[in-house]
């Protein structure tokens, strides 16, 4: 991968006497007012390498925010753009990844209840949803979407992301990024437990006993690929988390990968993509076990499809069609058991299939999505004798309940391009 530290060095090189002195002026005050920034600075690669402040945080390299609590003019929000000068393969691989567009997803193709629709407040976007999800950081920060490491985040230069939610600055550390417990920071809890569910596997067993062959997140989904038989690297390491990916898993219904932009199904891309998982699964197994699993997964999230989603989808749609739902998100029972049937325990059933956790394959899955459609029925059944919808007089925290214009304003621009929606 492309770093171009001496570029840089030599760039650097040549700063003028004031930018000099600027570098000069940062190290003495942070040294004082935050010590532990210059020490994970200086033990850095780019301290050792004599990449200093003004690198990253001279606002001239970008749009960005100045800080006004500095004597110096400092960049506040540093974007993938500027991380780019220097690791342009990087910023490039990450910028179309389904980390990158999430805020995108969220607002222009998904449009969610809760960040669009007002069934949640500020604040409880701001500590929730946008710490992993990425607020919008325009001309100014304020509590609602600073400070924020978000990985979708949106930048004042208009980039997507940003690099310090896997590798924390000032230290930019490669052994933390490729840790699992950097994953798990977004990556657990009841609607999408990686984390839990690797801890489980065993995976996350070998590692967890310091077996130096235990797989890890990066390994499965970004590190390089070797052949066995003659160490040669026949899939380089990426930071398109989502490159090895077949099924789209987080969806309502599973479907294979799609495009992270226009979000149209890419079949071919997708076959690809599980070629290119074997073939990690294959560094440590052999042919007839990597197979059997990937054949057992498929079986799982078919399953599913058929038994579980479609059916409850079925119940949901005629409770439309008959006018028992009212229009405003999670006001009604029903709803929030549809929720948790596909975006809970039907997560927790594919996903624990994917990764080789049993327990929350079943017991937290496929076992408890029974149960979740079972009450759904119920509660349909009960809305047609009704023949009424039944909202709750209230929902806590849902700006909807103060009207209809008090609705959260998510302006994200559309990445799909003009009458996209």
């Amino acid at each position: 991968m492309n770093t171009r530290v001496p570029m840089l060095i030599c760039c650097l090189a040549v700063l003028p006497v004031r930018a000099a002195a600027q570098e000069e002026n940062c190290l003495s005050c942070h040294e004082k007012s935050s010590p532990m920034v210059v020490e994970q600075w200086r033990g850095s690669k780019h301290g050792q390498n004599e990449i200093g402040c003004l690198a990253c945080h001279d606002p001239g390299i970008t749009k960005t925010i100045v800080s006004d609590r500095c004597p110096e003019k400092v960049a506040v929000v540093v974007s993938p753009a500027v991380c780019a000068n220097c690791h342009e393969d990087e910023v490039s691989q990450q910028k179309g990844t389904k980390h990158a567009a999430t805020l995108h997803f969220f607002v222009n193709v998904l449009e969610d209840p809760w960040t669009v629709k007002g069934a949640n407040s500020d604040p409880e976007r701001a500590i929730g949803c946008y710490m992993c999800h990425g607020s919008i950081v325009k001309d100014t920060t304020d509590w609602i979407n600073w400070p924020n490491n978000g990985v979708g985040r949106l930048n004042p230069d208009g980039s997507l992301g940003t690099c310090t939610v896997c590798h924390s600055h000032h230290r930019f550390s490669l052994d933390e990024a490729k840790n699992p417990t950097t994953c798990g920071r977004c990556h657990l809890g009841p609607d999408h437990p990686q984390i839990e569910i690797y801890e489980e596997s065993k995976h996350g067993k070998l590692h967890a006993a310091g077996e130096k062959w235990a797989p890890t997140c990066y390994t499965c989904h970004m590190g390089p690929v070797r052949d066995n038989a003659t160490g040669k690297e026949i899939i380089p390491a990426t930071h398109d988390i989502g490159s090895r990916l077949y099924w789209e898993l987080q969806a309502p219904e599973s479907t294979v990968q799609k495009d992270k932009i226009n979000h149209t199904p890419q079949p071919e891309v997708a076959k690809k993509n599980r070629e290119a998982m074997r073939a990690v699964c294959m560094q440590c197994h052999v042919s007839r076990h990597a197979d059997a699993f990937f054949e057992k997964f498929d079986h799982v999230v078919a399953d599913y499809t058929e038994n579980y989603f479609r059916p409850a989808k079925k119940i949901m749609d005629e409770l439309k069609e008959k006018k028992l739902l009212t229009p405003r998100p999670f006001d009604e029972k029903a709803e929030w058991l549809y929720w948790y049937l596909w975006h809970h325990e039907g997560r927790r059933m594919r996903i624990g299939a994917a990764m080789m956790g049993p327990d929350y394959a079943w017991w937290h899955g496929a076992h408890e999505t029974k149960i979740r459609y079972i009450e759904l029925w119920h509660e349909a059944e009960r809305l047609k004798k009704l023949g009424r919808p039944d909202p709750a007089p209230y929902v806590p925290g849902a700006p909807y309940e103060k009207g209809p214009n008090l609705r959260p304003g998510i302006d994200v621009p559309d990445l799909r391009g003009d009458g996209a929606r």
